[in-house]
C-alpha cells in the first residue's frame, strides 16, 4: 500500500507542476495579445505611436514616440520615461514612414524567388 501513496503523491506533484506551467503559457500568450508584446498598451490606430527604439542597456532605452502631432524623444529607465527633447515637425517627419500609395498590396511581404532572382543579377 505504501508503494501507491508514493505514486499517486508523485503523479499528483507532476500534474500540479503542468498546470503551473500551462497557466503561465496561456497568460503569456494573452499578454502578448493584448499588450501587443511590449510592455505598452498600443492599440492599433490609436494617436500614440513608438516610431523607433533603441536599446542602450538591459533595462535601459530610447525611443521616438509620436503622440498626436507631437514628436518626443524619451528614455525609458527601471524608474519610468523621462522626456529628454521634443523634436520639431522636420525632424519627427524623418521617423515616420513614408505612407505607401500603392495601398494594402505594398504591405505584402516580398516573393521569395523575387528575392533570389535580384540576389543572382547582382552578382
Amino acid at each position: 500500500m505504501e508503494y501507491w501513496s508514493q505514486i499517486l503523491s508523485v503523479l499528483g506533484l507532476l500534474a500540479v507542476i503542468l498546470l503551473v506551467l500551462a497557466g503561465a503559457w496561456f497568460f503569456t500568450r494573452w499578454a502578448g495579445q493584448n499588450f501587443g508584446g511590449s510592455g505598452l498598451l498600443i492599440r492599433s490606430g490609436s494617436r500614440l505611436r513608438v516610431l523607433d527604439r533603441v536599446m542602450l542597456g538591459r533595462d535601459q532605452a530610447l525611443l521616438v514616440v509620436k503622440a498626436g502631432q507631437r514628436y518626443l524623444l524619451l528614455g525609458s529607465t527601471p524608474a519610468g520615461l523621462t522626456l529628454l527633447a521634443e523634436l520639431s515637425q522636420e525632424e519627427g517627419e524623418n521617423w515616420d514612414p513614408p505612407a505607401s500609395p500603392e495601398g494594402p498590396e505594398a504591405k505584402r511581404p516580398p516573393d521569395f524567388r523575387a528575392l533570389m532572382q535580384r540576389l543572382r543579377e547582382k552578382k
